[in-house]
């Protein structure tokens, strides 16, 4: 029985699709890049098999999706390059001899990283290559020069921001320490478009680039078989902002190279050729009119030989063209991407992976998965949606994790005791209030008032010991984490810790509101709002970066248990709703806004504003039959429902909008799309609910430190995505 084609996103099987060919082969490493994103392909884990990486440029973020059996796709998390603002990419033998690892260079960050990514279950941390022999790091080629002893593959690249000569490449030697310059050359334009080709076989490797020089583009390529970049191809006068794709129509022992003005309608090809005087040359030009605005030309590797994919006007469409290199492509198959727009696409063992987004997005969202047919033909199978580019920060974790051991100081809970912190590098101070071990019956019973369906079966559950905060997360503590400039800007004032600072500022930060964000109801000692529940947990990764202890949101479970505080009636303090008004800020008394934290009567825990106030995040997926999986397994220990989905999430206690009944102790609700109706952005903010004006969160410490595995799971849970 033939092996077959599967589409494979986040571990999840999604089809099986077409007859595949086993013992494919590495692909080439020829990157491929739009103005947003880079796509490219390598043997990452060393099993033989060419994965996929995509690269979105602005967060420096990229997705990998590993092929672990010929066909048979697992699309892993997002992980971060170490920098933003990616203008250069490179895949090649960078950190040892038998895997691929990948290069990203940023000009305004002045920087390149190279990071391992040989693991599909970790992320490792990216490795920063010094650079000093020049400014702005724009164009990266990984390339094996001549002379080195270890066979890594050396850097080549091309800066933009020198003087008096903005424009220079140099070449680096891969010692996997100090990168040495080998030579370097001044430019007449910023090189762009990076890439490494073999022009034959047995003979190096060239890099490949284009050169924007005004009004024209030109290209070169480069061998650096003895240490030294000597050029070995060039073109000249190609349009302005032109690509390239090269590949190898006319199953000639040289290669050819198509050239192309995005937006434009021809293509240009310029074969390479060997005359008898044995140096490598470009040939004549041979250009061809597609008849519309061509986007992006992609070389399909098939086994009976090499087709183009062309993806047209802004990608609502892509043609498959058979193409021998002489004669004008011919048009064998029409792709159409309903509602979506076509990015790039990747041949794989029995088909081809085409990627696209939505109208508004500007990286790739979604896949489409093409079977070939018997008679070569690209039949479409299925689609799916990529991993999300929303942040998990998870390089740093292990040494968040590390620090917050290091800092340990309560192991039994037989010392626990009421703390206050102050925030270092600040004057902010907030408390925590410690919560005992113990059993309670979770929900409420058939005969309570006001009692609704998703508040049953009552079931038994036990808790584990934590600190919870005495008061909800207020602005004072919560703008430290919006606004990171200005808390950055108080350390030198403040007393700070500066391998806590370090961690907290690689903890991806909120972007900034577009509106105010207490609608004129007050910050100073008020309660933070209106963030996501995304944004409540990020705030505890930071904060426990900051104070090098674990913060995390209370699960639905210890926030009802801690609520109730040793008692079972409606409320902590009976079943009489009248006498709310000395705990709450509700309906009947707040005036319609939030109030500041710890004005009213506390639990009997010393906890405040448990009812009221502003409803709190809980870490849980709002399930309204999640209890009836509990009661059935009889006494559950530490209950969470993981989140899986962007909506609902579980909110508790109330808020100064809603009346006494939403502020009992079993009372729940579900987060809503609605929360954040208003919201102008596409796609919509995963750090703002602008809508949900009630919303805030308290924070929790649990006496056992978890894993760091289990850290991120808490920090990422429920990462929004509209």
């Amino acid at each position: 029985m033939k092996p077959y084609f599967v589409a494979v996103v986040a571990g999840t099987c999604l089809l099986a699709l077409a007859p595949a060919l086993s013992g494919a082969a590495p692909a080439p490493t020829f990157i491929y890049e739009t103005p947003q994103e880079f796509f490219g392909r390598g043997d990452f884990d060393g099993d033989g098999r060419a994965d996929i990486v995509i690269v979105d440029k602005e967060t420096g973020k990229y997705r990998l999706g590993y092929q672990l059996t010929p066909g048979v796709f697992t699309w892993v998390d997002n992980r971060p390059s170490g920098i933003k603002g990616i203008s250069g990419f490179s895949i090649g033998k960078l950190l040892t001899t038998n895997l691929d690892a990948l290069a990203f260079t940023s000009p305004d960050a002045n920087q390149i990283t190279m990071v391992d990514v040989s693991s599909p279950s970790s992320s490792a941390r990216p490795v920063i290559v010094p650079f000093t022999a020049a400014l702005g790091p724009n164009t990266v080629v990984a390339i094996e020069a001549g002379g080195g002893s270890k066979r890594l593959h050396d850097l080549y690249v091309g800066s933009i921001y020198n003087s008096p000569d903005p424009n220079q490449v140099a070449l680096l030697r891969n010692d996997g320490a100090e990168f040495p310059k080998l030579a370097e050359a001044i430019l007449p334009g910023p090189a762009t478009r990076g890439n490494r080709e073999m022009l034959k076989t047995g003979q190096p490797e060239v890099a490949c680039f284009l050169m924007n020089e005004g009004k024209s583009d030109s290209f070169r390529a480069e061998n650096f078989s003895n240490g030294k970049p000597v050029a070995l191809l060039t073109a000249s006068n190609l349009p302005a902002g032109s690509d390239y794709a090269a590949g190898n129509f006319r199953h000639a022992p040289l290669p050819e190279f198509v050239f192309y003005k995005p937006g434009g309608a021809n293509l240009i090809l310029r074969p390479v050729e060997e005359p008898a005087t044995g140096k490598l040359q470009l040939g004549k030009e041979n250009r061809f009119d597609l008849g519309e605005p061509v986007r992006r030309v992609i070389t399909l590797d098939e086994p009976a030989g090499q087709k183009l994919l062309v993806i047209f006007g802004e990608g609502e469409k892509a043609g498959v063209f058979e193409f021998d290199g002489l004669k004008a492509p011919v048009l064998k198959q029409t792709i159409v991407s309903t509602n979506e727009l076509l990015m790039c696409a990747v041949c794989v063992p029995g088909g081809l992976l085409a990627f696209s987004h939505p109208p508004g997005t500007n990286f790739s969202t979604r896949y489409y998965a093409y079977k070939t047919s018997s008679d070569g033909a690209y039949v479409f199978a299925a689609f799916g949606g990529l991993t999300s580019l929303a942040d998990n920060d998870n390089v740093t974790i292990p040494d968040i994790h590390s620090r917050i051991i290091a800092n340990l100081t309560v192991t039994n809970a037989s010392d626990m005791k009421v703390y206050t912190n102050t925030i270092p590098g600040t004057r902010v101070i907030y408390a925590m209030v410690p919560i005992p071990a113990g059993e309670f019956v979770m929900g409420s019973p058939e005969s309570e008032a006001a009692r609704k369906a998703d508040e049953g079966p009552v079931h038994k559950v036990k808790i584990s010991p934590f600190w919870m905060g005495r008061c909800e997360v207020t602005w004072n503590e919560y703008e430290l984490f919006m606004y990171p400039d200005e808390e950055q800007r108080m350390r030198a004032t403040e007393k700070s810790d500066e391998a806590g600072d370090k961690l907290a500022d690689a903890v991806t930060h909120p972007s900034k509101p577009y509106v105010e964000m207490s609608f004129g109801m007050g910050k100073e000692g008020f309660p933070a709002i209106a963030m996501t529940q995304h944004g409540a947990n990020k705030y505890c990764q930071w904060l426990s970066s900051k104070t090098g202890q674990f913060y995390r949101l209370p699960t639905e479970a210890e926030w009802e248990y801690a609520c109730r505080a040793g008692t079972t009636n409606s409320y902590f303090f009976g079943n009489d709703p009248s006498k709310l008004g000395e705990y709450a800020w509700f309906e009947q008394n707040s005036d319609f806004k939030y109030q500041k934290v710890g004005k009213k009567k506390p639990n009997p825990w010393g906890l405040y504003d448990m009812y009221g106030n502003v409803v709190e995040w809980v870490l849980d997926q709002y399930d309204p039959d999640f209890y009836k999986q509990c009661a059935s397994a009889g006494m559950v220990t530490d209950p969470w429902n993981k989140a899986t989905k962007p909506y609902p999430h579980s909110v508790r206690g109330g808020s100064w909008d809603d009346e006494a009944p939403m502020c009992r102790s079993a009372a729940r609700r579900g987060s809503d799309r609605a929360w954040k109706m208003q919201d102008p952005q596409l796609p919509k903010s995963i750090w703002y609910h602008s809508d949900a004006q009630w919303v805030g969160f308290r924070i929790v410490r649990p006496l056992k430190v978890p894993p760091p595995e289990q850290m991120q799971k808490y920090w990422t849970s429920g990462v929004e995505k509209d």
